[in-house]
């Protein structure tokens, strides 16, 4: 048995003797309570038979009887009410409740002092029968006496003399009998007597048949086994107590024997070991030193001997710093040992000894304090090993770590370098055949600039993946971290590859099992960058059959929320073999691949680290001719959005994208090239803002024809300057609604003007920062200067589009009267059907699709009408409000516009309203041009409810006719 489980078996000793002693206080107090209630019940039980034997020899000529027996029956009628009383206040005490808790015996008293009081009550009339009977007795002789006194007739006598003694006769008395008073006298007493005779009869019987022995009986019975269990129970217990005292102490015995044998084994394995530890010390290849407490050698190993090169002679009693160091040991480390032995403390070192021959070498030292018994410091015991042969393995290293740092700062540098200069001109390229494309109307020419444009696009995404590649490898790619919906990211992959599909012939499906409200907190463009890279390959190598996407809530591995997203094609397929190297960088399915398809190969290479930094798993199974299945994890936090209104569901005919990542933007465009879906109608299909005045700052006078033509082919007016200073001496003079800054310029850069505009100018013009970097550190540096979006070269005019369209809330609220062609706004106005032509009615948002989303069952032209109904009284109730300057008002107005926004999908609506809100919110006036904006937005999707309910109308009359 272990000590330690020695000390637990005495501690549940000596719980269990606390144990025994308590219960053996519990039995006792227990026993003299139930022998004082024996005791109790045995007295009653004498009282109750000693009264009931002394009545029926009650003496009544005993005068003193009466009394002394009434006391008698008072005192068993009290004693046993005192029983039970006390028996039933043990309820109210825990202890006493505790001894005596039996319901039974409780119950029992009551029975007895119910039938006691009954026993005595019974007992007190037969007394009190007996008393008058006695008395009845004594008074009819003497009337008997005095009318045989009176009486002269010798019949009249005989006849009271029997009927004293019968108490009835059947004759009748003589006539002067019945009319003495004293024989009526007479009669009377001798009836009443015989009525008290009858009564203590009947009370007599009764006496005899009460319970209350019986029920005596069984309540002694009780207390007496109560007292023989009792008995019993402090006998074991007793027994045990004195069972684990012995136990205890033999446990105690075993101990102090088992220690002493610990302490003799203790002695002679300490002895050993000490014959051990010379031995090893004396062989050990690890230099070891003894010193005194003051720091003199007493004892070294041979390795030691072997390693300073000296004689054990000239070692002993020396201290050793002052024979082994010397001109390049470091005085700090020699101060910090001498400190730590000073304070008696262990502590490690390397440093610089020398040999005896004055060679320098490296040690590692280890110097541990030993103490006496008594704490006291008794020496030190150093450790040295020899060193020199990794310091100088690590100097190497050291060196080739740093030019490896060298090299891959070189390498970056060359990739932020390229990555720039060949954006530059890529811009100039792709952006001059955007433009030259929408005016080309040969289909020849078209075709070839199509030729030029894929060409150019392929390039940039192949540049795309380099740099992808090579930020991950150096761990420089950053993940976004904001909250999304789904559907922000599979409605532009539906738009982009529905067309696509149907082009050549395959069959896009998207099941969509995620709840439509809920919010994922993750990075929205890499998620979106995977499934494109995934949905790219499917469509690049299926000639026939389906694109299965597929997207679900799932659990991880780790137990987190996230998304589980499958791709299923029916293309080409993977042999078997190919599959384990799939996601290797450079690696396709098969080498031929490369040839017939093109690609890098990064590009799974790329979704695979992608996956893996947001926590996630990607897999593929493949059958050769069959098609390929990947199925990506990835850990997402969700949370569930309770709005007002449900969000729609995804529909592969709308989707809301805002171009905010380049990946995503030229995959976008590049696939609607391939279809041949990007033209200058698709721009103009997008809805168009209000004409701004539009600073363009960019030294590439190519790249500056570029963004001044998508500037102006959207009716925007453009100036361009070719540095930032320029910028600065511009923006003194004139306003602008929107500046697009390049970010290498000569004389003043981009970030340094963004700087100054926002620090020196003051103004909170929104800015658009240009940049071939792409590097997130160059777009923080915007970002951190006050730019309020980041566009990476080349410029696609679709993204263009999309930032000014994300922006145009805070443009029109920045916007002066001088920077825009619209007059002033000095008060809310409605504007005539003229006028509302002639804003930008293709801003009207409403449309056939929406109607059947705010009312199920309603038919569209009812959906229209209450549409037009509640956007004018808005905007009459929002110009009387502003009138009043009453922001209240306000507030509630623009609310019930935005919800109004809301059911009908009109997001320009929703986000215009958002942002007035915004400054109610705040106790503050709205912006009167933000507010006018509200009102002109209201006014063209007013316009356009108009145009689509006279087009239903026709066609529905056209139905009609036909």
């Amino acid at each position: 048995m272990t000590k330690t489980a020695n000390h637990k078996l005495s501690l549940l000793i000596i719980i269990t003797v606390t144990s025994l002693a308590l219960y053996l206080v519990f039995i006792i107090t227990k026993s003299h309570q139930v022998d004082q209630y024996q005791r109790a019940y045995l007295s009653l039980t004498n009282d109750v038979i000693k009264a009931q034997e002394e009545l029926y020899y009650f003496n009544h000529q005993d005068h003193k009887a009466y009394d002394r027996y009434s006391l008698q029956l008072v005192h068993a009628e009290v004693e046993a009410n005192a029983l039970y009383t006390g028996l039933q206040s043990n309820r109210s005490h825990w202890l006493k409740r505790m001894v005596i808790s039996t319901n039974d015996v409780i119950n029992q008293a009551k029975e007895i002092n119910t039938s006691i009081s009954t026993f005595v009550a019974d007992l007190e009339t037969l007394l009190r029968l007996k008393v008058s009977n006695e008395y009845s007795t004594l008074t009819t002789l003497l009337l008997e006496e005095t009318l045989l006194d009176s009486l002269v007739s010798a019949e009249d006598k005989l006849y009271v003399s029997e009927l004293t003694l019968k108490g009835a006769l059947t004759r009748a008395p003589s006539e002067a009998l019945q009319n003495n008073l004293t024989f009526r006298s007479l009669v009377n007493y001798i009836s009443f007597r015989e009525r008290i005779k009858d009564e203590s009869t009947q009370k007599e019987k009764d006496i005899s048949t009460n319970g209350v022995k019986e029920e005596l009986a069984k309540q002694n019975r009780y207390w007496l086994e109560e007292s023989e269990t009792i008995k019993q129970h402090a006998f074991i217990t007793m027994l045990l107590f004195a069972l684990s005292i012995a136990a205890y102490f033999y446990l105690q015995l075993r101990e102090r024997l088992l220690q002493t044998l610990a302490i003799k084994q203790e002695l002679a394995a300490s002895e050993k070991e000490k014959s051990t530890l010379a031995l090893v010390a004396e062989h050990a290849q690890d230099a070891i030193v003894i010193t005194d407490k003051d720091g003199y050698t007493t004892w070294v190993n041979n390795s030691f001997l072997a390693l300073s090169g000296y004689a054990i002679t000239e070692v002993i009693g020396q201290k050793p710093g002052n024979i082994l160091q010397g001109k390049d040991t470091s005085q700090d480390e020699v101060t910090r040992i001498s400190d730590a032995l000073k304070k008696g403390e262990s502590i490690e070192s390397e440093l610089i000894n020398y040999h005896k021959d004055g060679t320098p070498y490296w040690i590692d030292i280890a110097i541990n304090p030993t103490f006496d018994a008594n704490g006291n410091l008794q020496s030190f015991i150093a450790v040295e090993r020899d060193s020199t042969k990794r310091k100088a393995l690590e100097q190497d290293l050291a060196a080739a770590a740093e030019l490896a740092e060298v090299s891959n700062k070189a390498k970056s540098t060359f990739l932020a370098t390229m990555s720039h200069e060949l954006r530059t001109p890529l811009n100039g390229i792709l952006g001059m055949a955007q433009i030259i494309e929408s005016n080309i109307q040969n289909q020849e020419h078209h075709k070839q600039i199509q030729v030029l444009l894929e060409s150019g696009e392929h390039l940039l995404s192949l540049l795309n993946d380099i740099l992808d590649f090579s930020k991950i490898e150096e761990n420089k790619l950053e993940l976004e971290c904001a909250q999304f919906k789904f559907n922000d990211v599979i409605n532009p992959i539906a738009h982009t590859y529905n067309q696509i599909c149907t082009d050549q012939g395959l069959e896009l499906i998207i099941e969509n099992e995620l709840n439509h409200n809920a919010l994922f907190t993750g990075d929205k463009s890499r998620i979106r960058q995977i499934i494109f890279n995934l949905i790219s390959n499917a469509v690049k190598f299926t000639h026939q059959g389906s694109i299965n996407l597929s997207f679900k809530h799932t659990l991880t591995a780790n137990s987190q929320q996230g998304v589980v997203m499958k791709i299923k094609d029916s293309g080409i397929g993977i042999r078997e073999e190919r599959l384990a190297n799939i996601f290797d960088p450079f690696t396709q399915a098969e080498s031929s691949t490369t040839r017939q398809y093109g690609g890098t190969g990064l590009g799974l290479a790329i979704v695979k680290q992608l996956v893996e930094m947001m926590n996630g798993h990607i897999s593929a199974y493949s059958e050769l001719g069959k098609g390929t299945e990947f199925t990506v994890t990835i850990a997402l936090e969700t949370t569930i959005e309770h709005a007002s209104s449900q969000p729609l569901p995804f529909d592969n005919e709308s989707h809301n994208h805002s171009s905010n990542n380049r990946e995503h933007d030229t995959n976008k465009e590049a696939h609607q090239r391939l279809s041949g879906k990007v033209s200058h109608n698709n721009t103009e299909s997008r809805h168009q803002q209000q004409a701004l005045n539009i600073l363009i700052v960019e030294d590439n006078k190519i790249n500056a024809l570029v963004a001044k033509t998508f500037c102006e082919r959207q009716g925007h007016r453009a100036s361009v300057t070719e540095n930032g200073q320029l910028a600065l001496e511009r923006l003194k003079e004139d306003s602008f609604d929107l500046i697009l800054m390049d970010n290498h310029m000569p004389v003043m850069d981009g970030v340094t003007a963004t700087q100054a505009i926002r620090q020196q100018l003051r103004l909170s013009t929104v800015i658009f920062a240009c940049t071939a970097d792409i590097f997130q550190e160059a777009h923080d540096n915007f970002i951190q200067a006050g730019a309020n979006y980041v566009l990476t070269k080349p410029i696609q005019e679709q993204g263009f589009i999309d930032a000014i369209q994300q922006h145009l809330p805070t443009i029109m609220e920045n916007q002066t009267p001088t920077s825009t062609t619209n007059t002033k706004v000095i008060a809310l106005t409605r504007h005539t059907q003229a006028a509302i032509t002639e804003l930008a009615t293709t801003e009207a948002e409403i449309n056939l699709v929406t109607m059947n989303q705010p009312c199920g069952h309603t038919s569209i032209n009812d959906n229209l009408q209450h549409f037009i109904e509640c956007a004018e009284e808005s905007i009459s109730s929002l110009i009387i409000a502003y009138s009043a300057h009453n922001i209240e008002l306000i507030h509630s107005h623009v609310l019930s516009i935005k919800t109004l926004g809301i059911n009908f999908s009109i997001l320009r609506l929703i986000t215009s309203a958002t942002e007035i809100t915004k400054q109610t919110n705040n106790n503050q006036l709205p912006n009167i041009h933000a507010l006018q904006q509200l009102i002109n937005l209201l006014e063209v999707n007013i316009h356009q409810a108009s145009r689509l309910m006279h087009s239903e109308i026709s066609k529905d009359t056209q139905k009609n006719n036909n």
